[in-house]
Order: C-alpha cells, then structure tokens, then sequence
C-alpha cells in the first residue's frame, strides 16, 4: 500500500474570508465545544507556554483544534454520550477500514495476475536488464582532510586484501561497510537495472562478469568494492525485483483503466476547491461541490478532506504549497482511489470476523486509555451525580491535563481515527478563525514583551521555527496509508 506523495512548489495563504468578523465580538472566542469556549486570551497563554513554539496561526489552529477534541471527548463521557457500538466505530476507523478494505480487494487482484517464475529471473540475468550487485562501503565525508581520505582508503584496501585472499563477501561486508542499508544484508543491494547508482559505481558494476569482484571503487559516498554474484545467488533477489516490478505497472494500468472505466474527469477548479477546503476546514467539510465527476457520481471536497484527514498531518503543508498541476493529478489519485474502493464494496468485499474483532478491541482500548490519562473517573461517569456537576469536573480534568502537557509532564494521545469529527457532529462545536487571528496577536504581543531586551526580560516563547514541545502536530492521528494508487 503506497502513499500518495505531492511535491511542494507554491506557498499558497489562505485569508479571513469575513474581514469585518475581525472587530465582531467572535474575536474573543478561538474554538468552541461541546457547549465549552475557548477564549483566544486563553489560547494566546496556551501558545505562550508550549516551548519552542511560533506565535503563528498554524500553532493556534493545531492547540484549539487539540483542545477540542480533548473537551469533546471529555464531555461526552461526562455525558453519557459517547457510541462504542459497531456502527460508530467503523465510522471513527473509516482510515483503517477503508485501507484494510482495499488491501483486500487487491490481493485478489493480484491473486489473478500471472506471477514471474525463476526461469523469468535467469531470462534477465541472462539478458543483463537487471542486476543484483553486493558492496562494501568505506565512507569518507565530503568536508574529510587529505588524511582522513588516506585513511579510509588504507581500511578499504585492507578489506580487498582479505578478499582477494578468500574472506567471504556477505561475512566481511555485515563486519566492515559503512552502508548501513546493505550491511545488515551481507552487502547485498536492490536489484536494479543500469544507470541506477552513480557514474562511477556504475559503470565499474556493469562492466563485471558473474561472480567478479572490482577493485577500489571511488564514488562521492567513499571507496567501495562491488561484487556481482551468480546466476544461482542472485535468482531469488531478481526474482522478487521482477515480481514487484510487475505489480507496480499493472497497478498503474489498473488505476488509469478506472480513469478510463468511469470517464473521470477532474474539474478546472479543483485546486481552488482543495485549497479553500484547506482553509476552512469545519465549514467545508460537507460540501458537495464537485473535485472531479466520473460515471454514476463525483468526487466532493468533503470526501477530499475526509482522505485528507486520514494521511499524514504533512501533506496540508504540501497541498497548501503545491501548484495547480500537482493539485490536479492528487484530486485523479484520491478520485480513483475511491473508485477502487467502491468496486471493493460492489464485489462484496469485507474485513474478516477476526480482522473487525481486532479493531474494535483496540478502539475499545484507546477509549478506556484516554479516560485514564485525562482522568475521567467515577465523579465524571456516575450518572448518581448530576450531570453539570459531571461537566464541569470533565472540563477541570481537561484543563488540568493541558497544564500538565505544556509542564512536559504529560503527553498527548491522539484521538482514535475521526472521533473528533464524529464528536463535533454529535456534541458541536467549531474554530472560529477570528479569535484564532486574536489570538495569535496576543500570543505575539506577549512574546515581545518578555523577550531578551524587552519590558519582560529574558524571552519565554522558544526558539522559532520548530512545533511546540510536548503540543505536536505528531501527536495527531497516526500515519494512515492510502489504497494502492497511481501516483509513485
């Protein structure tokens, strides 16, 4: 299961879309929910007390949106709210079930594929489209002195010494080579056809005869001897090299016969679209607008969000910088990823008892683990004491447990898959980007004034440049892969 990865070109910023909001009295409040507030006084103090943090809007949006999620949590517990029942979970682990779901769906493809056989390895052995070499690597640092080359060089001839004199490759390289991807595999490298490594290596590899050793070979990684094995050791490498090639390419003409299958056509404004959801997050998450159209239905900027959430927290970073083009071919590859899983769901495809059962004992698990870090015990759950007794105890327990993570004696756990959002649904709740701008003012005024040279001495914000300590984005979901796509 590959993931989708976008390269980052264009820093693209995403203003208030309601100028005037900014003097409204929404300015006071950053985030609210389940009934609770978030004052932006009290996010700029938040903000202020998370080490190593920037007084950025990025920062604020990420400790609201994390204090909303404890508080929704929290809340619903207090309240009694909170679903455990099959429908629920499936709906909070849709990432992993729809991954699950699609690792599945393509097994079976590929169950279907004709797979490569050994005679297949020795054909492009033979026929020297493929090779699977060995190396020993003596690194030397571009920055290295004259004698610190001269070193290194001395360890390498060393090694083809004993080499040349019987020691075995695979012992010796696992001993001595600086490769540490190779090393713990006898030296061995990925097959790989020719004009894959650099020049010099290379070329000396590619000139080797089955079983030869080359002398010193000196690249910018250092001095290293390559070896090219036999036709026998190298079978079983080549092999699976060839097998893994051909899964890749007919992956790529499956995806594009989808395409083709259901006439998807990405809209002209879908940059636009992802970008706008982007910045307004809560606002566009049920949006229907159209990313791309394809036979029997579309592709909306909620459901792109929706896959948006369940990737890594660094890929908003990279749609927020990416250009036009590299939006477009993301919007075709989360358009056919859904098609691939809605012909998962037309070929009946499901999770097996045991696979379902695993995942809602450990969703199960992460609930009760989380009451336990928060600290919502009796005096949160007993339905014996009144409930804005019960309220007000689960929203203590969460300010309490906030102080504790910006002392750096806790440490946030995340959310289990999109309860936050089921959350939001269910008990309300919302970033209100006004107060997010107050905040961040105030977060910034309040740095000013206590850094080295200001009315408050000695500065208390940290150092810029880098997320908060304790409060970090990768305390956020864990990374989620995406069903098998086009993209590499």
């Amino acid at each position: 299961m590959r993931r989708i990865v976008l390269a980052a070109s264009v820093l693209v910023l995403a203003g208030c879309s309601n100028f005037g909001d900014l003097f409204s009295a929404h300015a006071d409040v950053a985030a609210t929910a389940a009934g609770q507030s978030l004052s932006a006084e009290q996010l700029a103090a938040m903000m202020g007390k998370a080490k190593g943090a920037q007084m950025n809007a990025e920062t604020a949006e990420f400790i609201a949106g994390v204090w909303s999620d404890y508080t929704l949590f929290a809340q619903s517990v207090a309240r009694g709210t909170l679903k455990t029942d099959s429908a629920t979970v499936a709906t909070v682990l849709w990432p992993q079930v729809a991954e699950a779901k699609g690792a599945i769906w393509y097994d079976t493809l590929a169950a279907r594929r004709e797979q490569a056989s050994p005679a297949s390895a020795d054909s492009s052995f033979l026929a020297d489209t493929v090779r699977a070499l060995q190396h020993i690597l003596v690194s030397v640092q571009a920055t290295a002195s004259p004698e610190e080359r001269a070193a290194a060089r001395k360890k390498a001839q060393l090694a083809l010494a004993q080499l040349q004199q019987g020691a075995n490759f695979e012992l010796l390289a696992s001993q001595l080579s600086d490769d540490a991807g190779s090393k713990v595999n006898g030296g061995w490298l990925p097959p790989a056809k020719p004009g894959a490594y650099v020049t010099a290596f290379d070329s000396a590899a590619w000139r080797l005869a089955p079983g030869q050793m080359t002398g010193l070979v000196e690249t910018p990684f250092g001095y290293h001897i390559i070896r090219r094995p036999t036709m026998t050791e190298s079978r079983d490498r080549v092999l699976a090299y060839l097998t893994q090639d051909a899964a890749r390419r007919l992956d790529s003409i499956y995806m594009d016969s989808l395409a083709i299958q259901y006439d998807l056509e990405v809209s002209a404004d879908a940059p636009a679209l992802m970008r706008a959801g982007l910045a307004d997050k809560s606002g566009m998450r049920k949006s229907k607008k159209a990313i791309s159209k394809y036979t029997g239905g579309k592709f909306t900027v909620g459901e792109y969000l929706r896959w948006l959430s369940a990737l890594p927290p660094q890929f908003g970073a990279q749609v927020k910088e990416a250009s036009d083009e590299q939006l477009t071919q993301f919007a075709r590859a989360l358009s056919t990823n859904q098609l691939l899983l809605a012909q998962a769901d037309s070929a009946g495809i499901v999770l097996p008892a045991d696979q379902w059962a695993a995942m809602q004992a450990s969703y199960a698990g992460v609930i009760d683990t989380l009451k336990l870090t928060i600290g919502l015990g009796p005096e949160v759950t007993d339905s014996a004491v009144a409930l804005a007794e019960r309220e007000k105890v689960a929203q203590l327990r969460v300010d309490d447990f906030f102080n504790q993570v910006f002392a750096q004696t806790a440490r946030l756990r995340p959310l289990p898959g999109a309860l936050g959002q089921v959350l939001r649904d269910q008990e309300g709740g919302k970033i209100i980007q006004p107060g997010i701008t107050r905040a961040v003012e105030m977060a910034a005024a309040a740095a000013a004034l206590n850094a080295p040279g200001g009315p408050g001495g000695p500065g208390a914000g940290g150092p810029q440049g880098g997320p908060p300590q304790g409060v970090s984005p990768a305390a956020g979901p864990p990374p989620v892969s995406a069903p098998p796509s086009s993209q590499p």
